[in-house]
């Protein structure tokens, strides 16, 4: 069957057209205007809609389709994909503008602006973007979590995908989960030799609750699988609750918050418990029940390890006590709290102005500041 496409020299895309509809495949060239206004005559008219909706609906249906077939929209959200994770990004940022759309990387903990194409218009990177990540495409009003995976530099790579409606059209922000990124290692983290020898002390104790605080992106998860991995051993039994998890940790139960089936970091604790654990990781500390069950964990002879977002490493017992846990429990459980803070010092080269050795951040080197309290 003949196949009208701007692009015909995209064999992997033809073969893959193929596979799916069964049949030979023949390329037919076309530009994309006739692409689109074909594609918007097949649409099927919905008579019991409103103007508006049904203007709405056409609109997200051909933005589908545009992200779909277009080449020019794969390869330049394949493009910024790639980009970020070679440059080392954290976040990928796409965001709606009132006349048009901006892409910033995260470099460095500051948002670093890229070049867009012009041409392309932001409904069709956005809908390639929730294509990948197996969203809801049409789904413009509400939030959206995802995960997409591409290949590149001869690996696989996944990113967080979420999506949150703004007044000129969605932001979206793509998490960079690269394992050859991950720098597990005391000596990578960047403490001091003495924090380290102390920090292990605590990780060593039979049972009890050790604590990471700071604030976001300051490498508390880094901070956290770091410690996983040095206590990682056949002789332990591992088992991490996160949302989401982000990376595989060889030899490690890990286990996937759901919250929109019931799947909560408290009813996934009190599982956790049953499978005779030594060592429990709990992603992030965010209600009284999580809190609770944590404590009392940490209090029947299992080392938990957890995020808590205060100021500071003196504020995580008050933070417990505000979330329902009483004061002799935290103080019976507490071993250690580290506080870390990621230090951003000028460029050498430009003076914080922005260059191609920091890759426009202005940002020379990232120093890791911590705060260890033991208890």
């Amino acid at each position: 069957m003949g196949v009208a496409t701007n692009d015909p020299c995209n064999v992997g895309l033809l073969k893959e057209l193929a596979f799916h509809l069964d049949r030979t495949v023949v390329p037919v060239g076309a530009n994309t205007g006739d692409i689109r206004r074909l594609l918007s005559e097949l649409e099927p008219k919905d008579t019991t809609a409103t103007e508006g909706q049904d203007a709405q609906n056409q609109r997200d249906a051909e933005a589908l389709k545009r992200a779909e077939f277009d080449g020019p929209v794969i390869r330049f959200v394949q493009e910024k994909l790639t980009d970020a994770v070679l440059q080392g990004a954290s976040d990928v940022h796409v965001e709606c503008t009132e006349d048009g759309y901006t892409v910033r990387y995260r470099l460095n903990g500051v948002l670093v602006p890229q070049r867009v194409d012009r041409a392309l218009d932001a409904a069709s990177v956005i809908a390639r973007l929730k294509v990948m990540a197996g969203v809801n495409v049409a789904e413009r009003r509400l939030p959206q979590d995802g995960r997409l995976e591409t290949n590149i530099a001869g690996r696989k790579v996944d990113f967080r995908f979420s999506s949150l409606p703004t007044h000129f059209g969605e932001s979206i922000v793509a998490r960079v989960l690269d394992p050859k990124a991950l720098r597990l290692g005391w000596d990578r983290l960047g403490f001091q030799p003495e924090v380290v020898g102390r920090i292990k002390a605590i990780l060593e104790r039979p049972s009890g609750l050790f604590l990471v605080t700071g604030p976001t992106g300051s490498g508390k998860t880094t901070t956290l699988y770091t410690a996983v991995a040095h206590l990682n051993h056949p002789q332990r039994k591992i088992v991490t609750v996160e949302d989401p998890v982000e990376y595989n940790l060889p030899g490690v139960q890990q286990v996937q918050v759901q919250e929109e089936i019931g799947l909560t970091f408290a009813r996934i604790l009190r599982g956790v418990l049953r499978h005779d654990p030594n060592v429990i990781l709990v992603g992030e500390i965010r209600d009284s029940e999580t809190a609770e069950i944590a404590v009392r964990a940490a209090q029947v002879g299992r080392l938990v390890l957890s995020t808590l977002h205060t100021n500071s490493a003196a504020g995580a017992l008050n933070r417990l006590v505000d979330l329902g846990v009483p004061e002799f429990l935290v103080r019976d459980v507490l071993r250690g709290v580290l506080g870390q803070e990621l230090v951003l010092t000028p460029c050498p080269a430009c003076g914080g102005g922005g260059c191609l050795t920091c890759a426009g951040t202005g940002v020379g080197a990232r120093q890791l500041r911590a705060e260890l309290i033991e208890v």
